[in-house]
């Protein structure tokens, strides 16, 4: 621009205001520069030639414009500054005092978060219900997730072997009935007995037969008087078999079997828990980064509104609208690849949230929690408190043990078989009714008894199975040492996560403070014109990242806190419901204050 003058008519030249109608505020301060060099140019000239009285003095009405003008770019740079200032800006959330300025955008698609509406009385009371609670998740573990029922199943596979090792003691009887009608030695023969083995390793026997027709000389025993006989056994080991026999052993052993199913259910029970507590959290994080990703957007996109009218009245410029498009398309990618994530964890969440049917069933997402509980520092026991309490509950221990007592029954089971068979056996025969002869040689009761036996020279059986029960002992315990040594190491790591993770969701706390103070003050700047665009834009992407860190520091919190949990061998159901139990009851207040015992304990 020229400050154009009329030597001729100076008070046209004082007169007449600068033309700026239909200027944007680029071209007005474009305007401003030139003036100023005009005016430099201009005023050099005069002291040169010592011009005029001031009063007439033409550069005096052009120093008058440039003040004007730069009352104009004043004006407009002010304007604005408030119009800018009254587009959205990010939403601060529950982690920092909210600002009633902000207004929460709302979602995209149909399966995007919801926002959360909530009156005063709401954000202080969490109604059960509203949200999918971790309690939610991990009582439909326990009711329906497949390898807990599995090992529920196996109380009926433990109880079917107890009941198989109980038939070695049935009662069993026993008949026959056997003729031989063509033959010089024509008879028949029929029978019926009751026999059981006893507790002791003896063997009981009592039975009835009769023998009637001509039989061979060599087998007169068959033959019996004409109303049958009676006769009764009882068989007792007196070394090998006596205090043990395999019948025993495979009956205790049953019994140990059904009671390893409770520490197997327990087992099943901690790791699924575990899973589906992990896979709840990443669903709760991955939501609430979307919900956050879907900010940063709206805030893009509504900005792109105020802008256009800021355009058209000349406050803004098409590069600062190129830019911003430029963001609302590089955004809506974030959103998609968040929205990708949020859908996986859903998917991987449902294979532990389950209808009453036992289904999968996908989390909705108006079911997200708004954030994650807040945390409260843990007094924990004493280390060697817990790792005692820790080896006393954990179900892997008590399966090893059960192991140990199985294999000791092994081992006394082939020490036993090292001993000689000697067993004591007797026998009583009764014929009743007329004789079968006229020898009359069955008439008189008969009593047999004695001892029976053998043993095997070498023994290599007993001796090898003895050897190699001995070697499976000493693997058992070295299994159980290194479960001890596992148990110790997990438990430390878990402390240790819990600590760091507490540290760095503090630090996370801070960070997005400081990250989102720095960016009110980027906000203002750049609607005064101090800042570049670019920059605010930076900063509100770093307000994100912080957000989405502390999200991903809590998660990890939440996660290490339920691995700690796992390895003391808490109850999950318990201890879930405690967490949303505190979550519910408390108000913020609260949870700032509360002690230890309100929150989880492990």
């Amino acid at each position: 621009m020229v400050l154009a003058q009329d030597p001729a008519n100076p008070s046209a030249n004082r007169a007449q205001p600068p033309k700026i109608s239909g200027k944007t505020l680029d071209e007005l301060e474009q305007m401003l520069k030139d003036a100023r060099v005009q005016l430099g140019q201009q005023l050099t000239e005069q002291d040169k030639a010592q011009a005029a009285p001031r009063e007439t003095d033409p550069l005096r009405a052009g120093e008058k414009k440039f003040l004007e003008l730069e009352a104009v770019i004043k004006q407009r740079r002010e304007q604005r500054e408030q119009e800018l200032l009254q587009l959205p800006r990010i939403p601060t959330g529950p982690r920092v005092p909210g600002n009633p300025e902000l207004v929460q955008p709302a979602p995209l698609e149909s399966d995007s978060i919801p926002p959360k509406e909530k009156t005063p009385d709401q954000d202080q009371l969490q109604e059960l219900g509203e949200s999918l609670l971790l309690a939610d998740v991990i009582a439909s573990t326990f009711r329906s997730f497949p390898e807990i029922e599995i090992a529920r199943l196996e109380a009926n596979v433990a109880r079917g072997e107890v009941t198989q090792a109980t038939g070695a003691y049935d009662l069993h009887l026993d008949y026959f009935s056997l003729n031989q009608p063509v033959g010089y030695y024509e008879n028949s023969r029929s029978g019926v007995s009751l026999s059981r083995q006893l507790w002791w390793g003896g063997y009981a026997i009592a039975g009835y037969r009769i023998g009637r027709g001509f039989f061979e000389p060599w087998y007169k025993e068959r033959e019996t008087n004409k109303g049958g006989e009676f006769r009764v056994g009882w068989v007792q080991p007196l070394l090998q078999g006596r205090a043990i026999d395999p019948y025993r052993v495979a009956l205790f052993q049953a019994n140990l079997n059904q009671q390893a199913v409770a520490p197997e259910i327990q087992q099943n029970v901690l790791g699924a828990s575990l899973a589906a507590a992990a896979s709840y959290w990443d669903w709760v994080e991955a939501g609430n980064v979307l919900r956050a990703q879907e900010q940063l957007l709206e805030l893009a996109i509504k900005r792109n509104d105020g802008l256009n009218k800021l355009l058209e009245r000349g406050l803004s410029t098409r590069k600062e609208l190129a830019i911003n498009a430029q963001t609302i398309s590089e955004r809506q990618l974030k959103v998609f690849e968040s929205r990708q994530k949020f859908r996986d964890t859903a998917f991987k969440l449902a294979v532990f949230l389950r209808n009453q049917d036992g289904t999968p069933m996908l989390a909705r997402p108006e079911w997200l929690p708004t954030d994650f509980p807040k945390i409260v520092r843990l007094e924990l026991q004493d280390f060697e408190t817990a790792f005692l309490e820790a080896q006393q509950r954990r179900p892997e221990l008590a399966l090893i043990n059960i192991d140990l007592q199985k294999l000791r029954w092994d081992l006394e089971l082939a020490r036993n078989q090292t001993l000689p068979n000697l067993d004591f056996t007797i026998q009583g025969v009764q014929n009743v009714g007329d004789r079968a002869t006229s020898l009359n040689d069955k008439q008189d009761f008969v009593l047999e008894s004695g001892v029976i036996g053998g043993v095997p020279v070498q023994r290599r059986k007993a001796r090898g199975k003895i050897d190699s029960t001995q070697a499976k002992l000493q693997q058992i315990e070295q299994k159980r040492w290194l479960m001890t040594n596992k148990i110790e190491m997990e438990l430390r790591v878990a402390r240790n996560a819990l600590d760091v993770s507490r540290d760095m969701v503090l630090r996370s706390e801070q960070l997005l403070r400081e990250t989102r103070e720095t960016l009110e003050y980027f906000r203002r700047e750049f609607a005064s014109g101090n800042q570049d665009f670019l920059f605010l834009l930076a900063q509100e992407a770093k307000a994100t990242e912080a957000e989405i860190k502390l999200l991903d520091a809590e998660r990890e919190y939440y996660i290490a806190l339920a691995k700690l949990q796992a390895v003391l061998g808490l109850d999950p159901l318990e201890q879930s419901l405690n967490l949303d139990q505190a979550v519910v009851s408390q108000t913020p207040a609260d949870i700032l204050e509360a002690k230890p015992n309100r929150a989880p304990a492990p």
